[in-house]
């Protein structure tokens, strides 16, 4: 396959120098950038321009996207093609203009054969930069598939949010999983397709909340994991496939909605071996690649970094080191993250009197068994929600002496003694 590539979203600021050597590290030399937001209007394109044309310089080729709006009643109108090209050339004004763009629109299996005349005339217009698509899944399927393919020069199917959680199934804690087995059914649909293809896989979080009765109120937006997975109100239950049910516990507010006992909160997060097991089947039926949604930094909360996308079949190997003034460093130096969930590295002691305080630093929260004083306990647990590849932790002075400290990550890593931190490498 070739190397992985990512849709950029809901993103304006350009990539920090950091960003560009961590893509280039892991093999990726093309994005897909969300440009605008196009809604037709009955005679013209209204545009919401979300990101202004980006130089890749000679590490990357990014690609313009431009999202429009479901309604298809542009499918009708004779110059929806020209005006769409117009307000393209308008987007990128004096800069070059793209080699290659790309059309987001979920457009209903009905109206394939009204898109595909459209994508042929836009295609005329914007000549000669090429005209790739998003696409739904089952489009294969569709007799007016080929007259589809016929007008456009690659497909990104999208292989997640493939059915929605019905009140029946929340109410019996069964919620579908970002990274789902139905996804490699449906690549199946994809093996005789024509046009080059790429398997859109997801590589975002999500946090649900429903009603007690299973319907939804919706996503939450600004969330951050800490704040979820150690909310005083808020007990969490692991299910499979990077599922975390929460039992509401109290009244309280969780990133601006309101909560309060009988709702349920879902943490989602691909799982990253079944990730591994539907980029394999996509290489199988004929996918060039993979493309993720969505790259890490502002925009999309993003599960995954992109170091963790190239190496999915690597497993993270964490190292705990003592610093100076007993503070606890955990660090993951491997290509593979902590994702998202309760993580507690729990540290023990054979000799009492290791242990000065019970100062968390960065880590969420410091537990002590029978709420002794640190000074008095032989163990301590530090608990966090996640830890990107490449990413570290301190706690705050937790160390008396070290000499008698081992440690380990529960369900993780088997226990380890305590190394000083020059000593750890």
């Amino acid at each position: 396959m070739e190397p992985p590539a990512f849709w950029v979203w809901h993103r304006s600021s350009p990539l920090k120098p950091a960003e560009v050597e961590t893509l280039r590290a892991n093999g990726v030399r093309l994005l897909y950038w969300q440009a605008a937001e196009c809604g037709w209007s009955g005679k013209d394109w209204q545009v919401n321009r979300i990101a202004a044309p980006i130089d890749g310089g000679a590490d990357l080729t990014i690609v313009p996207v431009f999202r429009l709006k479901p309604d298809a009643g542009f499918l009708g109108s004779p110059d929806a093609a020209g005006q769409l090209a117009k307000a393209v050339r308008a987007w990128h004004g004096k800069s070059a203009a793209p080699e290659e763009i790309e059309l987001d629109f979920d457009c209903p299996a009905r109206l394939l054969g009204n898109y595909a005349k459209f994508l042929h005339a836009f295609g005329k217009e914007v000549s000669p930069a090429r005209v790739s698509i998003t696409a739904l899944t089952s489009w294969p399927r569709h007799p007016q598939f080929e007259q589809l393919a016929d007008a456009v020069s690659s497909f990104h199917p999208m292989y997640y949010d493939l059915s929605a959680d019905t009140p029946v199934r929340v109410k019996n804690d069964r919620f579908r999983p970002i990274a789902d087995d139905q996804a490699m059914v449906l690549m199946e649909d994809w093996k005789m397709c024509r046009k080059p293809w790429r398997a859109g896989l997801p590589s975002f979080e999500r946090v649900t909340v429903f009603k007690a009765d299973g319907t939804l109120i919706g996503h939450l937006r600004g969330w951050r994991p800490d704040e979820v997975f150690f909310h005083p109100c808020l007990k969490p239950k692991p299910l499979e496939d990077g599922i975390t049910l929460f039992e509401v516990t109290a009244t309280g507010n969780l990133a601006g909605t309101r909560i309060e006992p009988g709702m349920k909160v879902v943490h989602r997060t691909p799982d990253v071996g079944k990730l591994a097991s539907i980029t394999r089947f996509a290489d199988i039926n004929g996918a060039e690649g993979v493309i993720w949604f969505a790259l890490p930094g502002p925009g999309i909360p993003a599960a995954l970094s992109a170091s963790q996308t190239a190496h999915l079949d690597t497993a993270a190997r964490p190292t705990l080191s003592l610093e100076r003034g007993g503070v606890l460093r955990l660090e993951n130096p491997g290509p593979a993250d902590l994702t998202t969930r309760v993580w507690e590295l729990e540290i023990r002691s054979s000799e009492p009197a290791a242990f000065q305080s019970a100062s968390p630093g960065e880590f969420a929260a410091v537990s002590i068994p029978d709420a002794l004083p640190a000074e008095l306990s032989i163990s301590l647990t530090l608990r966090f929600s996640q830890l990107r590849a490449g990413a570290s932790l301190r706690s705050g002075p937790l160390v008396r002496d070290g000499a008698a400290l081992t440690w380990s990550i529960r369900g993780l890593t088997s226990e380890h003694p305590l190394k000083p931190a020059d000593s750890s490498r």
